[in-house]
C-alpha cells in the first residue's frame, strides 16, 4: 500500500507544476491509456466521434510520448467541432502514466495516469478545464494480436465559475503490426458533470487511430 501511495503522489505532482499547460484528454476523443508503459518515443494520430450527448461532431488530434523507466509522458494537440459549434475549437493536452507492476513477460499490467487540460467552450464563452485521474489495466495474451485495456477514472472539471466532477471509463484495443506500426480503437463512457451539463447525464465517445512506436519493451 505504501508503494501504491507513493506512485499516486508522484503521478499527481506534475498537475501542480504544470496546471496551466496541458490536458490529459483532447475534447471529443477517448482517454487512451497504455498501462504497460515502455521506453523510447511514440507518435499517434486520433479521430473521435462523440454522440449527441457528448456534443456530436468530429474531433481529431495528434500525440507524442516519451517513456523512461516506468513513467511515460504524453503531449497532444487537437481540434473539435461540436454539432452546435460555429467553428472548430483547439484543445491541448498532456498526461503522465506510471506503471505500478506488470509488463514484459507478464500478461497483465497495472498503471496510474493523471493530467490536466482545457478547451474553450464557445457556447458558454468560457474555458473548460479538466483533470482526469485514473487507473488502467491491460491484458497481453501470448500469441494474441489484440491487446485490450480498460481504465476507470474520475474527472474534475471547472469552467465559468463552476466546479464539478464525474466518473468515466475508457476501454480499447491495440493491434500492433510490424516495425512499430499499429492501429487502435477505444470507447469512452460515463456521466457528464451535472453542474456543467444538467440535461445530458451520460455520453459516449468512439475513437480510432494509428500509432508508431520507437519503444523498447520493458522487462
Amino acid at each position: 500500500m505504501r508503494r501504491i501511495s507513493r506512485v499516486m503522489i508522484a503521478a499527481a505532482l506534475p498537475l501542480v507544476a504544470g496546471a496551466t499547460a496541458a490536458r490529459a484528454q483532447l475534447a471529443g476523443i477517448p482517454v487512451y491509456f497504455n498501462p504497460r508503459g515502455g521506453t523510447g518515443v511514440g507518435v499517434a494520430a486520433n479521430l473521435g466521434f462523440p454522440d449527441n450527448n457528448a456534443g456530436g461532431g468530429t474531433a481529431y488530434g495528434v500525440a507524442a510520448s516519451i517513456g523512461a523507466g516506468s513513467a511515460t509522458l504524453t503531449g497532444m494537440v487537437g481540434a473539435w467541432k461540436g454539432t452546435n459549434f460555429g467553428s472548430a475549437q483547439t484543445s491541448f493536452g498532456a498526461d503522465i502514466a506510471y506503471k505500478v507492476f506488470g509488463g514484459g513477460l507478464l500478461p497483465v499490467a497495472v498503471g496510474v495516469q493523471a493530467g490536466y487540460g482545457s478547451i474553450k467552450n464557445p457556447l458558454a464563452s468560457a474555458t473548460i478545464s479538466t483533470i482526469p485521474v485514473g487507473i488502467g489495466i491491460s491484458f497481453d495474451p501470448p500469441l494474441f494480436p489484440l491487446k485490450p485495456w480498460i481504465a476507470p477514472r474520475v474527472e474534475f472539471q471547472s469552467g465559468g465559475g463552476v466546479s464539478t466532477s464525474s466518473f468515466r471509463v475508457s476501454a480499447g484495443v491495440n493491434f500492433n503490426l510490424l516495425l512499430g506500426l499499429g492501429v487502435h480503437a477505444a470507447v469512452d463512457w460515463g456521466k457528464l458533470p451535472s453542474k456543467l451539463n444538467p440535461a445530458t447525464p451520460s455520453a459516449l465517445i468512439f475513437g480510432v487511430g494509428a500509432h508508431f512506436n520507437f519503444h523498447v519493451p520493458m522487462m
